[in-house]
């Protein structure tokens, strides 16, 4: 319970009724002080009663969704109780739309009656948000008395990153001269035969050699051994000091509704290298997946999350979940944290370096790559074209192109404000950008 300011003017005034009884003796100061000791009690009374036989439910459609969609919420607003509600406030913590608490009031709620209705978020920040906690606020008649209570909710929304669709990608492990296969079983049929083996419990049938079966006199399945061009391994720098963010004011989201949320604008990258980053790492994953290439993932911040190479829709829900709570807060510098996991994959593999370094030390992570037989393809976030202070240097990148030019590395930069699409496609918005610069 929370007592409202004027409450006191109240409690002076029935001083003050009582003072002037005592002084004068006059009745009529009596009845003043009664009548506002009345007030007092009926505001305290009916304050109790605000809140009685309220229920508020909360739900949802979706439980994962991607930046720039609009996340719809249904609330159910029951009154079980005899009496009216003059009326009531929602407060909503649960941070979707950006701000840390969101207000909604309603007026006028009968008695054993439900009110729906229905909030509309733009998405513009990916992460995982529980959809509370809520705070019901009601008061008395008077305004003297607040009394509030707390609604739990623990349903949850995945906020999953920006995913950019692209029709090719200039260096996918099809397109590259194949390698030696992998003396490892593979569950999968790959174009490497191993040979054939008894069937055990749990084997596919379609994987059943029927001439040597009908030889043997028994069932034969066959074996495949892996192929390497067929694992991908995408590694993403989180480390703080090689990213930026730009301080810039937030247009936060106030959910609200479907005919006014209309003519918000389409979702844009905030001025982050990261979120360029794995935005890009979103889209590389999903067009792997959708050739059928493993896809397996591994990320630097503070709490290292390694994701196995696997193949398949399921393979990207998971990857999409693992980006959509991975932050820039790794203090380990990107070499070291490379040179440390490049010992678990498998020779011939494709290795995807997403990362903001533009110079010795990414040439370097990258050689060790090719030393290892490694396919190493280099995905470049331009820090500098996100730092309106700081002037890029073209001898640099010059210089740096040049090394991944002798090594035959595919390099591709993303550059502020440049089109995802076009750069992993097509190579050609950072020339654009430093002749600009």
């Amino acid at each position: 319970m929370k007592i409202k300011p004027h409450f006191f003017i109240l409690v002076l005034g029935t001083a003050g009724f009582l003072t002037g009884w005592i002084i004068f003796k006059d009745n009529l100061f009596l009845k003043l002080m009664l009548l506002s000791s009345l007030f007092g009690a009926v505001s305290y009374l009916s304050g109790r009663f605000s809140l009685k036989g309220i229920i508020l439910q909360r739900t949802s459609r979706f439980q994962k969704m991607n930046v720039g969609n609009y996340f719809e919420d249904h609330f159910d607003l029951e009154n079980r109780h005899s009496f009216w509600k003059q009326w009531l406030e929602i407060r909503d913590y649960s941070g979707i739309s950006g701000n840390p608490e969101e207000v909604r009031v309603l007026a006028g709620l009968d008695a054993r009656k439900i009110r729906t209705f229905n909030t509309y978020t733009f998405l513009q920040r990916r992460g995982e948000f529980t959809l509370g906690p809520m705070q019901l606020i009601s008061s008395d008649f008077f305004g003297f008395f607040e009394f509030s209570k707390w609604v739990e909710n623990p349903k949850k929304l995945v906020v999953l990153p920006r995913i950019v669709e692209l029709d090719h990608f200039a260096h996918i492990p099809a397109y590259l001269s194949g390698g030696k296969e992998l003396k490892v079983a593979s569950p999968e049929t790959t174009p490497f035969a191993a040979g054939v083996r008894e069937y055990f419990p749990g084997d596919s049938l379609r994987r059943i050699h029927w001439p040597t079966t009908a030889r043997k006199n028994k069932l034969m399945v066959k074996e495949f051994d892996k192929d390497p061009l067929m694992n991908t391994w995408i590694l993403i720098d989180c480390s703080t000091e090689n990213h930026f963010e730009s301080a810039q004011a937030e247009s936060f989201s106030h959910p609200s509704d479907y005919w006014s949320i209309r003519h918000q604008t389409h979702y844009e990258l905030p001025p982050s290298t990261f979120e360029y980053a794995v935005t890009t790492a979103a889209s590389v994953s999903k067009y792997y997946i959708e050739h059928n290439f493993g896809v397996g993932l591994v990320t630097s911040g503070e709490q290292r999350q390694v994701l196995m190479s696997d193949h398949g829709y399921r393979q990207l829900g998971r990857v999409l979940d693992m980006l959509a709570s991975v932050q820039a807060d790794g203090k380990i510098p990107f070499g070291i944290f490379v040179a440390e996991y490049m010992r678990q994959i498998n020779r011939g593999s494709t290795i995807i370096l997403i990362s903001t370094l533009q110079g010795e030390e990414m040439v370097n992570i990258l050689d060790l790559a090719a030393m290892r037989g490694l396919e190493p393809i280099y995905l470049c976030i331009q820090k500098a074209s996100f730092m309106e202070e700081v002037v890029p240097k073209i001898e640099e990148y010059d210089q740096f192109k040049g090394e991944m030019e002798i090594r035959s590395i595919p390099f591709y930069v993303l550059t502020y404000g440049a089109d995802i699409k076009t750069c992993l496609e097509n190579k050609v918005e950072i020339e654009s950008f430093l002749q600009r610069s």
